[in-house]
C-alpha cells in the first residue's frame, strides 16, 4: 500500500518538474561549432576556406624529402648517447647562506677571515662613505 502511493507521488512528481535531461552530444557539437568559430575569428576569416584536392607531390621533392629523413635517421644511430657528463653542470658554484659556525672562515674569506668584500657596486656595496662592507 505505502508503495503504491510513494509510486504514485514520484509519478506525479516527474510530471510537474520543469528539468530536462542534458543530451550530452548536442554539449559537445555546441561546444565545437563554438571552438571553430573562435578559430575563424582569430584567423579573421568569414568562413571555413573551401577544401582544395590534395595535390601529388613532384617525385624528385618526394626523393628529396625520403633521403633527408633516412640521412636524419643515419646521423641519430651514429651518434653516440648523451651521458649524464652532458646533464650535470660543469661548474658548481657554493653560495653560502647562513654565517660559518665558531671557528669555521667563510669560503673565498675577506680580511682576517671574514666574509669576502664587495669590489663593484651591487646590493653589498658602500656604507654610504663609500668604504666596502661585507657581502653576507
Amino acid at each position: 500500500m505505502e508503495l503504491a502511493v510513494l509510486l504514485a507521488l514520484l509519478g506525479a512528481a516527474q510530471a510537474l518538474s520543469t528539468c530536462r535531461s542534458l543530451d550530452l552530444e548536442a554539449a559537445r557539437r555546441k561546444r565545437i561549432e563554438a571552438v571553430r568559430g573562435q578559430i575563424l575569428s582569430k584567423l579573421r576569416l568569414p568562413a571555413p576556406p573551401a577544401e582544395t584536392p590534395a595535390r601529388q607531390l613532384p617525385e624528385d621533392v618526394r626523393a628529396l624529402y625520403n633521403s633527408t629523413r633516412e640521412l636524419l635517421r643515419q646521423q641519430a644511430r651514429l651518434r653516440p648517447p648523451d651521458g649524464p657528463d652532458g646533464y650535470w653542470a660543469k661548474e658548481l658554484h657554493r653560495f653560502p647562506m647562513e654565517p660559518p659556525a665558531d671557528g669555521e672562515s667563510w669560503p673565498g674569506g675577506g680580511p682576517s677571515g671574514g666574509p669576502p668584500m664587495a669590489t663593484s657596486p651591487g646590493p653589498c656595496w658602500g656604507d654610504g662613505e663609500g668604504a666596502p662592507v661585507p657581502c653576507i
